[in-house]
């Protein structure tokens, strides 16, 4: 899209609807050799709706695949396409919902009526791969063997394994961006996020929000995730000291009553991320999805989520076309800038100025403000942007 070029805008019911049709596979006429290279979230997601469409793609491990978060938060649009594995009744089941939303520091506070359409879950990802594990597999063929690198080829994609032998397929997919043609290195994580499960069960989302900190907690059955993050400067070593993590969050009061004992006793992941958003998810007969096809905004807890909805657009393009893979990849490639939100611009939002938010959290800010519509009504007071690549 061009600068200064109006973008087009459409409400999140219009966007979610559109999971509701299914994949049949009933206008496929190909039958095309797919290998997922990948275990992840959204290879799985992928590989299951295919299943369901009649192909019968060969799942293959990565060297790289990547756990999501400990808690997955899947939103209504994520439950919709897991609908279709036979899956979202299991989802709702053994998650949490999450009905509630308290802003430290704020007087407001959230609550979802019983009529709400949108919806939050929380589940922890192990559980949520065990699920996905009992729904896919059994629809696909799997191997043991890692994939190391994908190349192109005169008719698709040549596939080694092992650093050894290599097998030809029409399409590739993959979160491993490494994998593809493109091996450009990722820019350096800007974004510093913090995940701690600790035993202080709270009835309700929470959030608390500094000028460049934030600190989010999920319910989670009996017990809380908490997530902290940072646009500021974080040396490695603070980086892992439960002391300087204390010290950069402790004015938000947020979240628990001894944010210090709850990072010592119970632990906590760190990660980086990077704020950049791919400019494509296509690389030489391989398609992108998962973290390789989508901008990380931690602290939303729904990047799996956005992952699952990725995977729908991926399979969703496969089961349609009725050309080439060239085609239905370049059907992905549109689908995916129509489903994926990329920006929100606030229009009127007194408490979102006030706080002074650096540029990441801004985003931070309005990303979470969507997911939590169900609940806040806020998501009408945006105009936000479908087709955005930066």
């Amino acid at each position: 899209m061009k600068a200064g070029e109006e973008q087009p805008t459409r409400t999140l019911r219009a966007v979610t609807q559109e999971y509701d049709g299914g994949i049949s596979g009933t206008h496929r006429d190909q039958d095309w050799e797919i290998l997922i290279a990948d275990t992840g979230l959204s290879a799985l997601v992928t590989a299951g709706l295919l299943g369901r469409a009649g192909f019968d793609p060969v799942v293959a491990p990565s060297p790289s695949d990547r756990s999501p978060p400990y808690v997955t938060v899947i939103w209504e649009p994520g439950l919709r396409v897991l609908n279709q594995l036979g899956l979202r009744r299991s989802v709702e089941r053994h998650g949490t919902p999450v009905t509630g939303l308290d802003r430290t520091g704020s007087e407001k506070s959230w609550e979802a009526d019983a009529s709400t359409e949108n919806s939050l879950v929380a589940i922890e990802r192990d559980q949520l791969r065990a699920l996905l594990t009992q729904a896919v597999y059994p629809r696909v063929r799997e191997t043991d063997r890692v994939v190391t690198a994908l190349e192109s080829a005169a008719s698709g994609v040549r596939a080694t394994f092992d650093h050894e032998g290599s097998e030809a397929f029409d399409l590739a997919v993959t979160a491993n961006r490494s994998l593809g043609a493109d091996r450009t290195a990722e820019p350096d994580g800007r974004i510093h996020t913090w995940e701690c499960h600790h035993f202080e069960s709270m009835s309700k989302a929470t959030e608390a929000w500094g000028s460049s900190a934030a600190a989010f907690a999920i319910p989670n059955g009996d017990s809380t995730s908490l997530r902290l993050v940072t646009t500021a400067e974080t040396p490695a070593r603070a980086a892992v000291s439960a002391d300087d993590i204390t010290d950069r969050f402790s004015h938000l009061s947020p979240l628990t009553t001894d944010l210090r004992r709850a990072l010592k006793d119970s632990g906590f992941e760190y990660r980086r991320a990077r704020l950049t958003a791919p400019m494509s998810v296509l690389t030489e007969g391989v398609g992108l999805v998962g973290p390789a096809a989508r901008t990380a905004l931690p602290g939303t807890h729904l990047g799996p989520s956005t992952d699952i909805e990725t995977a729908w657009a991926l399979a969703a393009s496969i089961a349609d076309a009725s050309g080439t893979i060239t085609g239905a990849l370049s059907s992905y490639e549109q689908r995916r800038r129509r489903l994926s939100v990329r920006s929100w611009t606030p229009l009127d939002d007194v408490h979102a100025r006030d706080l002074s938010l650096s540029p990441g959290l801004q985003f931070l800010f309005c990303a979470r403000r969507l997911a939590f519509d169900h609940m806040t009504g806020s998501a009408r007071s945006f105009k936000y942007a479908l087709a955005t690549d930066r």
